[in-house]
């Protein structure tokens, strides 16, 4: 690898207007400056074209983009890793945020590092007004707790080198949470490392789909991911999958209705995973 890796970042975007330049600000700030910054657009109709032409006249060796319809995030994560010329990749929501000189420490770890192939760094959850709520990322990778508890890498703040999907192959974009599994295959194969910085924003607010629609889609595709790479059928997804279930079907018709509603809220809580 070189010394100064050029390093592609995936955003793909459909409508994204609202955060789109906080967004790509926080590339061009970083303070490394070997970075390309690659849009996949679905189709956007709410002026999300005219921000990316008018950034990529401005900066054409640093910011590219298509627009043309796709299946799903994960088509287009798939899309912009094809296109990318970086020997690193990493990802960020259109709505999400880089910190400060997080792109110069990952160079640095793998710089210092040449045999890691996978690190990943701590991601912040803020709201609209950027204040932070939470916070993942802070554990060493598990590759048992991944399978069988909770997604403890945010895909905003995991970078890894091109050799990891060309082992590996594509996301699976028959699924929304094409990243936990896609970490689970990688944690096989690779050594995950972690460095100990904070990478990262990810912004939860209305409009998302991981607030909005999530904890209705991803129960059920966290533990179907879980059980195909042998995850237990009573591990952590799976109880929160059968909570969903429950409170889904039979809330309303049982006495303890009012502690399921609760239950239900730890639910949307804890299943987190993207845009």
């Amino acid at each position: 690898m070189k010394d100064n890796p050029l390093i592609s970042i995936i955003t793909p975007i459909f409508n994204g207007h609202k955060y789109l330049e906080e967004c790509i600000q926080s590339v061009l700030s970083q303070s490394y400056p070997y970075i390309e910054h690659i849009f996949v657009d679905g189709g956007s109709t709410d002026g999300t074209l005219d921000v990316l032409i008018s950034y990529r006249d401005k900066y054409p060796d640093r910011i590219r983009f298509i627009s043309e319809p796709d299946k799903c995030a994960c088509d287009a994560w798939n899309k912009g890793w094809k296109m990318a010329r970086g020997e690193i990749f990493g990802w960020l929501g259109s709505d999400d945020i880089y910190e400060k000189d997080a792109i110069l420490a990952v160079a640095e770890f793998f710089r210092a590092d040449p045999d890691a192939y996978f690190v990943f760094g701590a991601c912040n959850f803020i709201d609209e007004t950027n204040k932070v709520f939470r916070q993942i990322g802070n554990n060493d990778f598990d590759l048992e707790e991944l399978i069988n508890y909770d997604c403890n890498v945010g895909a905003m703040a995991a970078f890894y080198k091109r050799e990891v999907i060309e082992k590996i192959g594509l996301l699976d974009t028959t699924i929304n949470c094409c990243d936990i599994d896609y970490w689970i295959k990688a944690g096989k194969i690779f050594r995950i490392h972690r460095i100990g910085k904070v990478l990262s924003s990810f912004r939860w607010h209305n409009d998302s789909i991981t607030a909005s629609m999530g904890w209705k889609i991803y129960p059920r595709e966290q533990y179907m991911i879980s059980r195909r790479h042998g995850g237990r059928i009573l591990s952590m997804y799976g109880k929160r999958y059968y909570r969903y279930l429950i409170i889904k079907y039979l809330g309303p018709t049982l006495p303890v209705y009012r502690f399921l509603r609760k239950e239900l809220r730890m639910v949307r809580k804890l299943t987190v995973a993207r845009d």
